[in-house]
């Protein structure tokens, strides 16, 4: 029997059962709650440490490559999260099979902290399927796992932030003991933001992040790959596929494990926007047009504006006083119009015009130019789509915000 196919395509939700793998305290509800009476406990306050100055406001947006493009609903196409939410049921946001297929994404605060943010995603490899694997739980476990290991981290009063990477290691255990995810495999991407806006970044493959300020992206990330169309992967490899690549001679195919991840750390500043995203995405928009779709949500809504000195160049400004009023707590009647769900349904619909676009080359296109000149590849590239967006808040006084180099 051939190994699966070696890329990963699409999208995913949280496991019950990989939790419990993980070893963590705590039985998850499918509505990623946790019986009172099984909570370990979360936060002790900071008794001697000053407040910290930012808090978060998240937001995400997916789309099955199955299902047709339509004006996104709640909790269907787009979910809202905020750190500054006291109470929240469920504590955090996991994606669930129906709506986000293959790929997985996560939304959670670290120790329960409003000050404390993790926040990612993984592709799931559709490959699976030939061997009759649903790519999904791989994906789905990891994320589920994710959120809830940082939803109980206990380490914060002492200082200890857990690190991304950390954090994907503890959920690709878990998925790999646990018995009913008996194959498949994942591209991630993930990070964990702390209340000084520092930012750590962990990331396998070819999902990916973008760091955007007013009018320029500061930061994104490089995919890791074997070849072309070929991503570093997590894989979880039962013991009979191993003897039949042995046994055979089949190609084996990749395995990585999360030490291989490429860490990269930030500074965010007050009304960043930091942006992880599939290859659904990013195979069909550039950096440039993540940055355009991003700066028309923006600019419309208020929050950015050119100087008004009459020059083509001239420099975006960010309405920090604007910024700080998106809201801490979301609710049925603000959630259309709250920030991070803009900007986050924004992004999955210009990639789902551009992944179903037969005359608009994006960024798969033109590396398939590159990889192969004669093959006669046009368009966009159709797969599942996964976006998170976080925006810093941050209070008191501003002072200096530090520039953000533009890398594009």
């Amino acid at each position: 029997m051939p190994a699966p196919p070696m890329r990963p395509l699409s999208r995913g939700l949280i496991s019950t059962t990989a939790i419990l793998a993980a070893g963590l305290s705590g039985v998850y509800l499918k509505t990623g709650t946790l019986r009172p009476n099984t909570l370990m406990p979360l936060m002790r306050a900071y008794s001697t440490q000053p407040t910290p100055p930012f808090t978060y406001r998240l937001a995400a947006a997916a789309s099955s490559k199955r299902t047709p493009p339509r004006t996104p609903k709640a909790s269907i196409d787009y979910w809202t999260y905020t750190s500054t939410h006291v109470g929240s049921t469920p504590p955090y946001v996991r994606s669930t099979k129906p709506n986000s297929g293959e790929d997985a994404f996560f939304m959670a605060t670290v120790g329960s902290s409003q000050h404390h943010v993790a926040f990612g995603l993984a592709d799931g490899v559709g490959g699976w399927q030939d061997q009759g694997v649903d790519p999904s739980d791989f994906s789905h476990g990891l994320c589920g796992i994710m959120a809830g290991s940082a939803y109980l981290h206990e380490g914060l009063p002492e200082g200890k932030v857990p690190k991304p990477k950390d954090l994907l290691q503890t959920a690709y255990d878990a998925v790999i003991a646990n018995p009913r995810i008996q194959a498949g495999g994942s591209t991630a991407s993930l990070g964990v933001l702390d209340g000084n806006g520092e930012l750590e970044v962990a990331n396998l493959g070819d999902s990916g992040y973008l760091i955007i300020s007013p009018g320029k992206v500061g930061a994104n990330s490089e995919p890791q790959t074997h070849a072309f169309n070929t991503p570093y992967q997590l894989s979880k490899i039962p013991a009979r596929m191993r003897v039949q690549q042995s046994i055979f001679g089949s190609s084996a195919t990749f395995s990585e494990t999360p030490a291989q991840a490429d860490v990269t750390h930030h500074k965010i500043a007050h009304g960043d926007i930091v942006i992880f995203a599939t290859d659904g995405v990013l195979d069909n928009l550039s950096a440039s047009d993540i940055l355009a779709t991003v700066t028309k949500v923006m600019e419309d809504a208020g929050y950015w504006s050119k100087a008004t000195d009459g020059k083509s160049s001239a420099e975006t400004k960010l309405n920090a006083t604007l910024v700080r009023e998106i809201p801490v707590v979301v609710t049925k009647e603000s959630r259309d119009s709250y920030l991070p769900g803009l900007v986050a349904r924004a992004i999955m619909t210009e990639a789902k015009s551009a992944g179903l676009d037969s005359k608009r080359n994006g960024p798969f296109a033109k590396e398939v130019k590159k990889a192969y000149p004669h093959e006669n590849w046009q368009g966009g590239k159709e797969d599942d789509i996964a976006v998170v967006v976080a925006i810093a808040v941050k209070d008191g006084p501003l002072g200096e915000e530090r520039p953000i180099k533009a890398r594009l």
